[in-house]
């Protein structure tokens, strides 16, 4: 059994990561800015933006750490550039620094599969795919990859990198409106209108939130010794899914039509996004359990089994 300590521990990825090391046996530690309330589970205070809080972290006696912490999501980073770099990129590499005169502790850290790549030069994308982030988002994550290979080469800490696509599942807090999965589920078991900037063949790969978490645990467990640039891994369900294919699915999983209105096409948007995950299958052995289709309908069947789905928090 190894005792883990993960950043964001509150938030959907990191509960469904919680459980799935639980699952197999191990210790979890909260790491947040606040105890999570009913949580029976031990915590740190951790805060990003706060680097006093740093020690309470890598002084906890963990095995490794699960760095998910990321206060933004791509809309609101594009609205306070500047704020994203303050609280994310800094208190990121604050964590590769106090980690490079700590003992070694592996770190886990959870970029981003969506943004990371810009428009793809082919599909599916594999690592080696030239990063050219369109976004303050992409651009966020790409500079935290680039000081964490930084921080390895000078300093020898263990980092290994994880880019996600898009997650959905059971657990999300659906009053976000985050992740198109999400919010086209939400919109159809309310009856309401999605809106689709486009015809809706824009293409994304999604995986489903338990999948996601076992993934990522599959890396943190791998052996990643002998490597020459911190190591990087795609996770995602390794197919593509347009817009109007994936309305299709959540509409007969539900048994209910979507209204959809078609908005004129944003040029910034990238037509396609799908993860090459041979690497992660050939080099760690994992691979989703559930194909995007399946991890859909297990997601309406939940949703359909709470009493106000279409109002769930």
């Amino acid at each position: 059994m190894a005792r883990y300590a993960i950043t964001g521990g509150t938030g959907f990825l990191g509960q469904a990561l919680t459980r799935q090391l639980e699952r197999s046996g191990h210790q979890v530690v909260i790491a947040s800015p606040s105890r999570p309330a009913g949580s029976d589970r031990e915590w740190l205070h951790y805060n990003l933006d706060d680097p006093s809080t740093i020690d309470n972290l890598v002084c906890a006696d963990v095995s490794g750490i699960f760095h998910l912490a990321w206060s933004t999501i791509p809309s609101t980073a594009q609205r306070n550039p500047a704020a994203d770099v303050r609280t994310n990129l800094v208190g990121t590499v604050a964590l590769f620094q106090a980690l490079s005169s700590a003992r070694s502790i592996p770190l886990l850290f959870v970029s981003s599969g969506g943004t990371v790549y810009g428009h793809p030069e082919c599909l599916p994308i594999s690592e080696k795919h030239p990063l050219r982030p369109i976004n303050v988002y992409g651009a966020g994550k790409v500079s935290a990859e680039r000081f964490a290979d930084l921080f390895c080469s000078m300093h020898n800490i263990d980092v290994r990198i994880v880019r996600l696509s898009n997650p959905f599942g059971e657990g999300q807090n659906l009053s976000k409106l985050q992740g198109a999965a999400s919010v086209f589920a939400t919109k159809i078991l309310a009856g309401e209108t999605i809106s689709i900037w486009g015809d809706g063949e824009v293409v994304r790969d999604y995986i489903h939130i338990d999948d996601a978490a076992s993934g990522i645990a599959a890396v943190m467990h791998h052996r990643v010794g002998g490597h020459a640039n911190v190591p990087v891994y795609n996770i995602g369900s390794g197919e593509g899914l347009s817009l109007n294919s994936l309305i299709s699915i959540i509409s007969d999983a539900a048994g209910r039509s979507a209204r959809v209105e078609y908005l004129p096409a944003r040029s910034f948007d990238v037509s396609a996004n799908v993860l090459d995950i041979s690497k992660i299958v050939s080099e760690i052995g994992w691979r989703p359990r559930y194909s995007t289709a399946e991890g859909l309908q297990r997601f309406i069947a939940a949703l359909c089994a709470e009493p106000h789905p279409a109002r769930k928090v």
